[in-house]
């Protein structure tokens, strides 16, 4: 393996001269957060692993490259995140791929199902040790890199303004759907859904996504952000949730997933935001609506770990972000010998934070109701490392770009205990960070 020591440049200058080239991508966590360490530059594919819509299944050809690619664990690689291996996205139809149960809606957007490049080369930055380097498995593919990146203090474009932002469902329209779900449970089809509605707004002249992503991110603190960039769109990601992630191990590799339920908004002042994060700790609704999930990660952990290793490390903890307070739980496992990515994202995807529990009939039921199939959203964003490790984002506060108009799906999970006006104000709430990025464009509700 390569590792080469680079000037320090922010990593938003670094990737600016990769702005509109298919197959570079950023992840880059919110200037905000203080738990986003590191920022991954990626570029000029070796290939490209994807899932067109009516395809055969990806998932084989992912498990080939992950063996064909496999690298030793250098020493002097120790501590960084990526180096080399599949990096991309897997969006929420895939999972038709690994249950053949499913019969989902197909993606309204023209991205594919699944797209994960496979890079030979990626340049890191360190926010706490300002330091940079580029890493790889070639000389080529590391120069080529390095020779791609900007430097310091490059000028980024301004955004143009937005016209006014429509939901695809009406308000009215989403309480019908909540009111459906909770008849639904009590009828014992399932005990939770996720259900979500679909944002849009156009700008009034062309932009660049790179630069929308650079003010979301100037303004965020989560620490899951990315940019993934293709010929027919773009992705631009705010997550805050973990869907799992893998850490290599000798006595066997540790996988850790980390699913949010439960939201309340931030308070005007600090006696307020206190009273609500206290709020929300101690709800009926929000802690069931989070217990359910963390039990469904278990369950589904435990297909794919060894016996006895489950472990609850977390559950029902605070996280507090700029505009939100969550609940997130951690479990973890210790993953059994030999498992493949198509097992591990066969036991897993996508997250029962997005979709509820049981989780196939969630998804049957969220197919129904919404009536359009959700493309990236509720999928995941993220990588596996070519010495073993991963680290996947569940896909939520999450936009899609095709040319001037911006898709912005919010939603939230849906109980026996759900109020549907509350159901629908935590959705607006979480879409407030990309509306913002937007320029808080005028919001007329949604369309009949």
């Amino acid at each position: 393996m390569i590792k080469w020591d680079l000037d320090w440049r922010e990593p938003l200058d670094a990737f600016a001269p990769l702005a509109g080239v298919a197959g570079a991508h950023l992840f880059h966590g919110g200037a905000l957060s203080r738990t986003a360490e590191w920022s991954i530059i990626a570029a000029f594919p070796a290939a490209t692993l994807v899932a067109e819509k009516a395809g055969p299944d990806p998932f084989p050809a992912l498990d080939d490259a992950r063996r064909d690619r496999h690298a030793p664990r250098d020493d002097a690689l120790k501590g960084l995140p990526f180096v080399s291996g599949a990096l991309g996205f897997i969006g929420y139809e895939a999972a038709q791929y690994l249950e053949a149960a499913l019969d989902l809606l197909p993606s309204p957007f023209a991205l594919p199902d699944m797209s994960l490049g496979l890079y030979d080369a990626a340049a890191l930055f360190s926010r706490s040790r300002r330091q940079a380097l580029v890493v790889g498995r070639n000389k080529a593919a590391c120069r080529r890199l390095r020779d791609a990146l900007g430097r310091e203090g490059m000028q980024h474009q301004q955004v143009p303004e937005f016209g006014p932002v429509a939901s695809n469902f009406t308000q009215q329209r989403y309480l019908a759907a909540v009111a459906e779900a909770r008849e639904n449970i009590l009828n014992g089809e399932y005990y939770q859904a996720n259900l979500s509605h679909q944002l849009t707004c156009e700008a009034l002249a062309p932009f660049q996504p790179f630069d929308l992503f650079a003010r979301l991110s100037a303004q965020s603190d989560a620490f899951h952000g990315a940019l993934l960039q293709f010929d027919n769109g773009a992705i631009l990601s705010n997550s805050p949730e973990r869907f799992f992630r893998i850490e290599p191990a000798a006595t066997g590799d540790r996988i850790i997933a980390e699913p949010i339920k439960g939201t309340r908004r931030r308070g005007a002042g600090a006696i307020d935001d206190a009273a609500l994060a206290r709020e929300l700790l101690a709800d009926p609704k929000d802690r069931a609506e989070n217990i359910m999930i963390a039990d469904l990660l278990r369950n589904d952990l435990s297909k794919i770990c060894c016996d006895g290793s489950i472990r609850e490390e977390a559950i029902c903890a605070l996280m507090s972000l700029a505009n939100v307070h969550h609940l997130v739980s951690r479990i973890s496992g210790v993953l059994r010998r030999g498992v493949r990515p198509a097992e591990i994202f066969a036991a897993l995807f996508p997250c029962g934070s997005i979709t509820g529990a049981p989780k196939i009939a969630a998804m049957e039921a969220i197919a129904r109701i919404e009536n359009v199939g959700r493309g990236p959203y509720c999928g995941a964003i993220g990588y596996f490392d070519d010495r073993g490790g991963a680290d996947f984002a569940v896909s939520i506060r999450t936009l899609m770009i095709e040319d001037r108009k911006v898709t912005i799906p919010v939603g939230g999970g849906v109980t026996l205990r759900s109020n549907p006006a509350d159901e629908y104000e935590e959705t607006i709430i979480k879409a407030r960070g990309a509306l913002m990025a937007l320029g808080d464009p005028q919001f007329t509700g949604g369309r009949p």
